[in-house]
């Protein structure tokens, strides 16, 4: 299984080229002050990698990797972060305005929601999700089809929130992780480049239950081709996402000195 920096294409060998890079990557984006000792440090490759870092004076707390998500955003309620990196909230269906489930989620904006409180009581989520365990099934029909024995069945456009079951054997400060188990149609297909690394991954839209969209970044060494629009794509997934919280106006700083 391939990491989740591979899977926007920041693939490195070693923990020093890892550490190294980060840097150089994060003093090239933006950076936004939260409050007088924190700062959030946003870098976007126009192939839609995304790192966020929350820096405490001086020095990483927080890094989360991810994908610039463009897809609709979801209506969402009861948003509260559950741990210095986690957010619960329950997604709903746009239409009915129902709950489907209550999804664990690393927020990009964690930071200026943790600064105005930790909660918010509704508001929208641009989905996305970086692969981690992916199988790819022609078409509904295949899907289907490759469901035989006595086993339970499961629809094609599933949504499961497996982060937020906590296992019999688990310790008591327990907290949900941002993890989920779907299945969907993929409606956009392309192998964009990250333009840094020079590394290629494979990006997706997919259309999952109550017709909620998220794009899905996949390590190129994960898929020799990237899936196709009408496949139907299944596995487990690291959940990521922005509310698009207002924050002070970016700046461009270099906080990585030399």
């Amino acid at each position: 299984m391939s990491s989740h920096f591979d899977a926007i294409g920041i693939g490195v060998t070693g923990q020093d080229e890892f550490g190294e890079r980060v840097v150089s990557l994060l003093s090239a984006g933006t950076a936004r002050q939260v409050d007088k000792k924190i700062s959030e440090h946003v870098w976007t490759d126009p192939s839609g990698a995304r790192l966020v870092a929350q820096v405490r004076k001086g020095e990483i707390d927080f890094l989360l990797p991810c994908l610039a998500g463009t897809a609709p955003a979801v209506p969402v309620r009861d948003v509260h972060l559950v741990d210095d990196e986690t957010a619960m909230l329950d997604l709903l269906d746009g239409v009915a305005g129902e709950m489907i489930c209550p999804v664990a989620v690393e927020l990009e904006d964690r930071a200026v929601l943790a600064h105005s409180g930790g909660r918010l009581e509704s508001g929208s989520l641009t989905l996305a999700a970086l692969a981690e365990d992916i199988t790819v099934h022609a078409d509904a029909d295949a899907y289907y089809a490759s469901q035989d024995g006595d086993g339970p069945k499961f629809a094609a456009d599933y949504f499961i929130p497996s982060g937020t079951f906590a296992l019999e054997e688990s310790s008591p400060d327990w907290t949900p992780s941002a993890r989920a188990l779907f299945a969907g149609e993929v409606i956009e297909a392309e192998t964009p480049v990250n333009t840094v690394t020079g590394k290629a991954f494979h990006r997706i839209r997919v259309r999952t239950i109550a017709a909620i969209e998220l794009d899905v970044a996949i390590a190129a060494t994960d898929l020799e081709q990237p899936p196709a629009p009408g496949n139907i794509v299944t596995g487990t997934f690291f959940l990521t996402g922005s509310l698009g919280l207002q924050e002070p106006a970016a700046k461009r700083h270099r906080w990585f000195g030399r």
